[in-house]
């Protein structure tokens, strides 16, 4: 963790992002230099492995790495982290930063070397070092689609495997690589306390499927972690499940905690796994759009997420709901 407040403060948000980089949070205005040299050492907060990674000397690394999508108009910026192979930076941060009315012709891609990818909007400026930024390598291009090659396969064994153990995950998806001609890759067991092999991310945001955060290209590994099964996940996560659409619901009407906890409850009934609530109050930096925005600035609850969660060997449901704190005496 950093000891520079605001570096924590943005990290935070940048978590957010990633969830839902659609929604990216606001921040508030800085210089451009500060502006990106604050966002880039940001990735190091909430990034891990090859989401991360320097541009070193392994094709798939590069293609794995992390995409910082850096929104510049008016008087506040947008930003948002995600790591997918499968689209162009480009496409990636202008469905990042849609809210803000950017298009991938108003975007360009340069290289922060060290850290990862840097996305902007060029404003006539088309040349990164008109950015004092570097251009992506011209390696670019062929480690992102090699990269997208292996999360492919990584991602249809999970789709197919159902609930393994992860060394019996991590066993069968080896034969899968190999078989498939990735001959110096191997699939390993890596902690984690679900019953079930994972080895994608699967949320309702651009990191769906990504395997990013579980690839050392260095030591060609996949890391494969026990979670929940897949089916519970993509009910809370992926767009047009039960979960995904209590973030629209929640924005339609004013919820007292109490009675957004009865509305997440009746929703999520039919999984028939337990759930807790965890509340709290939004970052001062943090603005929600839209309706669940209005509604969170009239002091009502707003759903924030859920995620599977394990405690002493129990599988819940943990959801994030939001309120605002009430104002203190006097204010």
């Amino acid at each position: 963790m950093s000891e520079i407040p605001f570096v924590n403060q943005l990290g935070d948000a940048l978590e957010a992002a990633i969830a839902k980089p659609s929604r990216a949070p606001r921040l508030r205005r800085l210089g451009r230099r500060r502006y990106l040299a604050v966002a880039l050492a940001a990735l190091a907060v909430v990034g891990g492995g090859a989401a991360i990674a320097e541009i070193l000397h392994d094709p798939v690394e590069i293609g794995f790495g992390a995409v910082g999508c850096l929104g510049d108009r008016g008087i506040d910026g947008g930003v948002a982290v995600t790591t997918d192979p499968t689209r162009a930076p480009v496409e990636i941060c202008a469905s990042a930063l849609a809210s803000e009315g950017f298009t991938a012709s108003d975007l360009i891609a340069c290289s922060w070397e060290g850290h990862g990818v840097v996305v902007m909007p060029h404003q006539g400026r088309r040349s990164c070092t008109a950015h004092d930024l570097a251009p992506l390598p011209a390696s670019y291009t062929r480690a992102r689609l090699r990269a997208s090659r292996l999360q492919a396969v990584a991602v249809k064994f999970e789709h197919d495997a159902g609930c393994l153990t992860p060394p019996e995950f991590a066993r069968r998806l080896t034969a899968e690589l190999r078989r498939r001609g990735w001959t110096g890759w191997r699939a390993v067991a890596h902690g984690g306390g679900g019953p079930c092999g994972r080895v994608s991310v699967p949320t309702g945001s651009s990191l769906v499927g990504s395997i990013g955060p579980a690839v050392d290209a260095t030591r060609r590994t996949i890391a494969v972690k026990g979670r929940a099964p897949l089916e519970l996940e993509l009910a809370l996560v992926e767009p047009g499940s039960p979960g995904a659409r209590l973030f629209d619901t929640s924005g339609e009407r004013c919820f007292t905690l109490e009675g957004l906890e009865a509305h997440v409850r009746g929703t999520l009934a039919r999984l028939n796994v337990p759930i807790r609530f965890h509340h709290r109050s939004l970052a001062s930096f943090v603005e929600v759009t839209g309706p669940r925005g209005e509604r969170y600035a009239e002091g009502c609850a707003i759903y924030e997420g859920a995620a599977p969660s394990y405690s002493g060997g129990r599988l819940e449901i943990v959801v994030e709901l939001s309120q605002r704190d009430p104002p203190r005496s006097g204010d």
